[in-house]
């Protein structure tokens, strides 16, 4: 199999993958409710931006052989939203949104320098160094959560436990488009062994570790409800005792 044939199928399955994908995110986005709107959504057009992104660069390479620059802007603002997905599920698990602020515009801030590079190195090499500080800022949000003392539904335990695992994983991805960014001659992310260990098999396990969780938790906005309800009912009986 030649490079470029391997870089189709690369991007073919990468396709069939968010194509499949894009429908438990759906279901996630619907069973969730209101709480989980910001994080579901962001999956959703984590999906979204991949299969155009892969569509586009497949399409250009079984067509000219060459990559296609707009499939790798879209490939690289695809970063963003599996990003901000954290940050959204992270929100869910807690039911608190104190501070998103910050994280969600060093993230956009940082995905729009390097959109926006087109080969200017420097503008790039600003742009990831920023998203990556937009990473941290989330893995300390994402630790704070994890120590904070509040109780917490099962639900929301296991979506917590997800964004846990998803932190290091998105670290690699983060980490191996920084490096892309300073180091001459990989441009176009190594050779292809590279890009699957380091760029395409993270995102996958992180979006597996989102969906799964996300079906797992399916009900939560139902217990939620419950426990308000529950607690209204409890408020209703002191007040006629």
């Amino acid at each position: 199999m030649t490079g470029t044939s391997a870089t189709e199928g690369l991007e073919l399955a990468e396709i069939v993958f968010y194509a499949i994908a894009i429908i438990p995110a759906f279901f996630c986005f619907v069973t969730h409710g209101k709480h989980g709107v910001a994080g579901w959504l962001y999956v959703i057009l984590m999906c979204g931006l991949r299969l155009v992104g892969n569509g586009m660069a497949y399409h250009a390479l079984s067509t000219t052989g060459h990559p296609n620059e707009a499939a790798e802007i879209i490939s690289g603002i695809g970063l963003s939203p599996i990003l901000l997905a954290a940050l959204g599920l992270r929100h869910e698990s807690i039911f608190q949104g104190v501070g998103v602020i910050v994280p969600h515009a060093t993230i956009l801030a940082g995905i729009t320098l390097a959109a926006a590079s087109k080969g200017r190195s420097t503008l790039l090499e600003a742009g990831m160094v920023v998203l990556t500080i937009g990473w941290l800022i989330i893995v300390a949000f994402v630790i704070l959560s994890f120590l904070s003392p509040s109780q917490r539904m099962n639900g929301e335990k296991k979506l917590l436990f997800a964004v846990i695992i998803a932190m290091p994983l998105l670290g690699v991805r983060v980490i191996y488009s920084l490096i892309i960014a300073f180091v001459d001659g990989l441009a176009e992310g190594g050779s292809l062994a590279v890009q699957v260990i380091f760029g395409t098999v993270p995102e996958f396990l992180v979006m597996i570790n989102y969906l799964s969780a996300g079906i797992m938790t399916r009900d939560m906005a139902h217990e939620r409800q419950g426990e308000v309800d529950a607690e209204t009912g409890e408020q209703r009986l002191h007040v006629y005792e």
